[in-house]
């Protein structure tokens, strides 16, 4: 049993580099179970007695705002973990977590994981990495938010989506957008509306045309421009 986890823990960036009877022992610690879209994993303030560790499907973080907002954080794609900074800081939950593909997720109790971090140097270096990792891309989000129009934030979202498909950046290139156009919104930092409109824009532009959840790359110099400014080519 433990060995199977080890073999799924080892996709996770968080222990890759751990020798295998490390690896071995940390799985020796999980809790696996299946999990289902719509499942609230935690509530923000909610007490970090565990190391969420995603195997399978996709997570939604969100912060709650005095007006009763939501702000998207992240989307956390499997295989991930998440949460550290709340399991080693001030020990409660900063976001909300919910599933949103059914899917896989490993947990491993707090008070387990300081024991082996007490044990084992290794981990607490690998869990340091993962930290610095977190902190870039709240980084990035606010930068996104603050510096970036919102042509940009969009160009960038297909970018990535993308890269992610495997498919070369090539005219013509074709992949089935992950996420809705409500999500894809949220992660972009606005709206439904504002949304349909860039998407316009980047086709009469010849950059990227969107059609539902179909997505053709037809300049990739101008889309890797948009997200870098001229700074790369495709």
């Amino acid at each position: 049993m433990a060995e199977g986890v080890a073999v799924a823990l080892r996709r996770l960036p968080l222990f890759a580099a751990l020798p295998p009877p490390l690896l071995e022992e940390v799985a020796r610690l999980c809790a696996v179970r299946r999990v289902r879209r719509g499942e609230l994993l935690f509530s923000e303030g909610d007490p970090a007695g565990f190391l969420p560790l995603l195997l399978a499907g996709r997570v939604r973080l969100s912060r709650g705002g005095p007006d009763g907002r939501e702000q998207l954080l992240h989307l956390v794609r499997a295989p991930s973990s998440f949460a550290e900074a709340a399991v080693f800081g001030p020990g409660v939950f900063p976001a909300t977590a919910i599933v949103l593909d059914d899917g896989e997720l490993a947990a491993i109790a707090r008070p387990a994981l300081l024991e082996l971090l007490r044990r084992r140097p290794e981990v607490a270096l690998a869990l340091l990495a993962s930290l610095s990792v977190w902190m870039r891309r709240l980084a990035d989000l606010v930068e996104g938010l603050a510096l970036h129009t919102v042509e940009e934030r969009v160009a960038a979202y297909l970018l990535s989506a993308f890269r992610r498909s495997g498919r070369a950046l090539a005219p013509g290139a074709a992949i089935r957008l992950e996420e809705p156009k409500r999500l894809i919104a949220e992660l972009c930092g606005t709206g439904p509306e504002v949304l349909s409109r860039t998407f316009r824009r980047l086709a009469a532009g010849g950059v990227v045309r969107v059609s539902g959840r179909a997505a053709i790359l037809l300049d990739p110099a101008a889309l890797v421009a948009l997200v870098t400014g001229g700074g790369a080519d495709a």
